[in-house]
């Protein structure tokens, strides 16, 4: 009924607009757009029809049709404010009237199921604190709107779906992603102004799935060309059987980057959000790096507004019983902190604290409040020039050994840490390659200093390097100690 109720108010706007003049997904009723820019503004009309677009604060543009009848122009937008704005687009006689426009910050959040994971959760995978989160969302009613892209596979690229934009109240933020709504509200409060959210994720998907055809022509294992064909027969066969495409095949490439993301590439925006990389465990990990940061390159070159920020999540403690070898997940994380420093303004949020004791099984755990503004701690820093806030995590620099005590020091902890006794998640090896527990026995400045009674001659240290460890070590800011291991022994 809900899908039932958004297509008609779509089609209701689309209808408003008239027969021949149509604007792309995102620009509609409640709209936020990024402010102080030339904001892309493009749609359809009669083939080589004039569209002309006046805004509320006074700018004006105009574009022609080409022969195909697609249309783009630009319109300056205004410093962020609060008032309400309307944008009236005309094409002879037909006109849109589009109201309730925000102008302000907008972010895209896009993965698999952790970020698509509601604000009130999954049956089973509760979000921490959400009921609270709810009753009390209606505090940014007219200050935080935000779009859920549908399932949406294409075996092409396609240019529509229907998407509404939803201002926040306790009916809608219930179901918008939880980390997302998070990182929102954080952004909404320190800045003062309108945020605008747009979530396009999708369960179990894998980084593959979110690519364009040309990137993926790179990739040995990915023959996309043979299997463009068979991607739109698996489409078409499930629509001719009435089956919702919320239930397709997550492991496919392309079709999720065709349906829900091609159709928004160009609206502006000011960063990206990422939470994936559990579908890739199994699959490519030890190459999740570099196509990571190639999706993040192409879809930047695709919006062509710069080295727009990419703040990422990495994927939290969890069983993995079935992957073989039992350390793939740890291979990955080491993955996602590589693709840190691989490209320009790119972000990682570290999650090794982020699970209750009882979530060795919980693939979706429940704290995504911090989540949500652990990447926010990133956007204020990196993206809006708030030095003061912390956001980058302690990670492992060098190692000295000295009379049977393993000296280990951080980069991005100058300041210190926040405990000095019962650290927990070390383990030290000697010749034998065996790791035992290791004791803590002292701290300082930026290193700390641990020793096992088993191991003589230390060798190599490990910290949280297990598919499920939860660590306790963390900055002075609260930020944790990303996992690590000083050695290169073969993965078991």
């Amino acid at each position: 009924m809900k899908k039932f109720f958004v297509l008609l108010v779509s089609v209701a706007v689309w209808l408003t607009a008239g027969a021949d003049l149509r604007l792309a997904p995102l620009f509609g009723n409640g709209m936020v757009l990024q402010q102080k820019q030339q904001a892309n503004i493009w749609g359809w009309a009669a083939p080589n029809a004039s569209v002309t677009i006046k805004a509320s604060w006074g700018a004006k543009a105009s574009a022609k049709a080409d022969s195909q009848g697609r249309w783009r122009t630009t319109l300056a937008t205004p410093a962020a404010t609060f008032e309400q704005q309307t944008v009236t687009v005309c094409c002879g006689r037909d006109k849109a009237v589009l109201t309730d426009v925000l102008i302000g910050e907008v972010w895209f959040a896009s993965g698999q199921s952790n970020m698509e994971m509601p604000l009130k959760g999954f049956d089973s995978c509760p979000t921490e604190g959400s009921n609270e989160a709810i009753a009390e969302s209606g505090r940014f009613k007219g200050k935080i709107h935000f779009v859920t892209v549908p399932s949406m596979p294409q075996a092409e690229p396609t240019d529509t779906v229907t998407v509404k934009w939803e201002d926040c109240t306790p009916a809608t933020s219930r179901d918008f992603c939880a980390a997302a709504y998070f990182f929102g509200i954080k952004l909404q409060q320190v800045l003062n102004c309108p945020v605008g959210l747009i979530n396009s994720s999708l369960g179990a998907t894998r980084v593959e799935g979110w690519m364009p055809r040309e990137l993926l022509r790179s990739y040995p294992d990915v023959n996309i060309d043979a299997q463009i064909d068979n991607l739109a027969a698996t489409i078409a066969g499930m629509k001719s059987r009435n089956e919702d495409l919320y239930d397709i095949p997550r492991h496919l490439p392309l079709v999720f980057y065709n349906g829900m993301v091609h159709p928004f590439v160009g609206y502006n925006i000011k960063g990206f959000l990422w939470y994936q990389g559990e579908a890739n465990v199994t699959y490519q990990c030890y190459d999740y790096a570099r196509r990571m940061t190639d999706m993040v390159r192409e879809w930047r070159s695709l919006w062509g507004m710069g080295d727009l920020p990419f703040y990422y999540v990495e994927i939290c403690p969890y069983g993995w019983w079935w992957a073989k070898p039992e350390l793939l997940s740890c291979v990955m994380r080491e993955q996602q902190l590589q693709a840190q420093s691989m490209l320009p303004n790119m972000g990682m949020v570290c999650t090794n604290d982020l699970v209750k004791d009882y979530e060795y099984g919980q693939i979706h755990p429940c704290m995504k409040r911090e989540v949500g503004e652990r990447l926010c701690y990133w956007a204020l820093n990196q993206a809006y020039g708030i030095t003061g806030i912390s956001c980058q995590y302690p990670i492992y620099k060098s190692m000295e050994v000295k009379d049977g005590k393993a000296y280990v020091t951080f980069s991005n902890a100058d300041e210190g840490f926040d405990r000095g006794s019962k650290i927990e998640g070390f383990e030290i090896c000697g010749p034998d390659s065996v790791f035992y527990p290791a004791t803590y026995v002292g701290a300082g400045g930026n290193r700390v200093t641990v020793q096992a009674s088993q191991v003589k001659q230390p060798v190599a240290v490990r910290y949280c390097y297990k598919p499920f460890q939860v660590g306790n070590l963390k900055s002075l800011y609260g930020l944790p100690v990303v996992p690590f291991r000083t050695d290169d022994f073969p993965i078991k």
